[in-house]
């Protein structure tokens, strides 16, 4: 384990050298990178030897930058070119160390049921946080993500740590016996930080604001607010894109709304069918909310006027969580009060990612007494087919004795979709987490 000396003293380089360019920062997070080496996963390796990796591009553009401005100025820049390559070279290799078989060794693969569980999930993970959430803090003005927002040049430190975050709880949630619990605990987390800013802002400090102003989070809003204003139509376009990429489980995995539903349905041990008329409830609701949003455009209403109604409506949706959704198991208000809710499911249809029975379904209904979001009725098992407002969160999977439901997308085999998944829905819970705010 000695070889280990030689990363970690590479890293202390990179301390050294962002130190010396006044990012303490960035100085601060190298210092520090050496501890994910006591997290004893194969990813953690492998998200240490990315670094590693980048880390020598940064010194090899360096030597670029300081030659170019040394031969401007007439200045001898040989021994300078040589001793930034021989340090460039040194943090390139040392990432090679991690592929010691015995270091290796000592990052054992987890068990999932009779199979292993892979690192590539976790790092790919990592990988897509992190290159979204860079192209969010180097592209977008002013800054989005909040260390950078209080502390400046500490916005490449959160996406550090939201990649990290990231590749954890994709692990975790490969296991199918722990998903269900996890995607609870760690949505109802974003629903948390998503309000605690949104209170904080309204206190005062506006910086936990996205532009300084702050909006009604309510998710028909989304909709309703343009149609109102005319105007505004980064949330819906968010929205829509989001949920192409992730389909219907923008409903299961990142609405702030929809976590509070979850919890307080899973109040109740089984859930209830509700009744096939409520489709057509639903649909009157949001044309319904739609039309009303435009007359009160048309007909000039005060924004007092409607973002007062708007907090009414909110409400409400509030009290059907309480008093419906806790008695009957189901998440009423997302399945059926929710405007946003139906545009989802039928967005959702545009992604190919689907959940379906296979032959070994015997028809016992366990899945049935799981599902939250009215999906699974007796006829919606008999067809082999979840309903349309299903919202791929699979908590019927982990409570089929039968394993008779799966992921399915595209040709890739049951096991492969389920961890694609798994992999763009964390990713983006991190990336929402990161960035999601009013």
């Amino acid at each position: 384990m000695k070889k280990i000396g030689f990363p970690v003293f590479a890293s202390f380089l990179l301390a050294a050298h962002f130190s010396r360019i006044q990012n303490d920062w960035l100085a601060v997070a190298c210092l520090l990178s050496p501890l994910i080496l006591l997290v004893r996963k194969r990813w953690a390796l492998m998200i240490y030897q990315t670094y590693l990796a980048i880390g020598g591009i940064i010194w090899a553009a360096r030597m670029v930058e300081l030659v170019r401005m040394r031969q401007s100025e007439g200045e001898p820049w040989l021994r300078l070119a040589l001793i930034l390559t021989a340090v460039a070279l040194f943090t390139f290799l040392s990432a090679l160390v991690f592929q010691n078989k015995k270091i290796k060794s000592r990052y054992r693969l987890e068990e999932l049921e009779e199979e292993h569980l892979p690192s590539w999930p976790s790092y790919a993970s990592f990988l897509l946080t992190a290159v979204l959430l860079s192209v969010v803090h180097f592209k977008v003005s002013p800054p989005v993500l909040l260390l950078e927002r209080f502390l400046p040049g500490a916005g490449p430190v959160e996406i550090a740590i939201l990649a990290i975050y990231t590749a954890w709880i994709t692990e975790i949630m490969l296991h199918i016996k722990r998903s269900s619990k996890t995607r609870t605990l760690i949505w109802s987390f974003f629903s948390g930080v998503f309000f605690a800013q949104f209170i904080l802002g309204l206190s005062g400090f506006s910086k936990f604001l996205m532009t300084g102003k702050w909006h009604l989070p309510i998710p028909a809003m989304i909709i309703a607010g343009p149609v109102f204003r005319g105007s505004g139509f980064f949330m819906l376009i968010l929205f829509f894109s989001t949920t192409i990429i992730i389909g219907s489980a923008w409903c299961s995995h990142l609405c702030y709304i929809g976590a509070w539903d979850n919890l307080i349905s899973k109040q109740r041990n089984r859930s209830k069918i509700l009744p096939p008329w409520i489709n057509i409830l639903r649909a009157g609701i949001l044309l319904s909310v739609v039309l009303a949003a435009l007359v009160f455009r048309l007909s000039g209403m005060p924004s007092a006027t409607a973002t007062l109604i708007a907090i009414l409506y909110g409400i409400a949706g509030v009290g059907i969580m309480v008093f419906i959704s806790r008695i009957n198991g189901v998440m009423t208000h997302c399945t059926v009060y929710c405007p946003i809710g139906l545009v989802a499911n039928l967005i959702g249809k545009i992604n190919p990612l689907r959940i379906r029975f296979t032959d070994a379904c015997d028809e016992c209904g366990a899945c049935r007494s799981l599902c939250r979001y009215n999906a699974l009725n007796a006829v919606h098992i008999q067809r082999r087919k979840p309903g349309i407002t299903c919202t791929l969160c699979g908590d019927c999977l982990a409570g089929c004795p039968k394993d008779a439901l799966r992921y399915k997308l595209f040709d890739l085999s049951a096991r492969n979709a389920r961890i694609a998944f798994i992999v763009i829905a964390v990713s983006l819970h991190a990336i929402f987490l990161g960035v999601a705010r009013l």
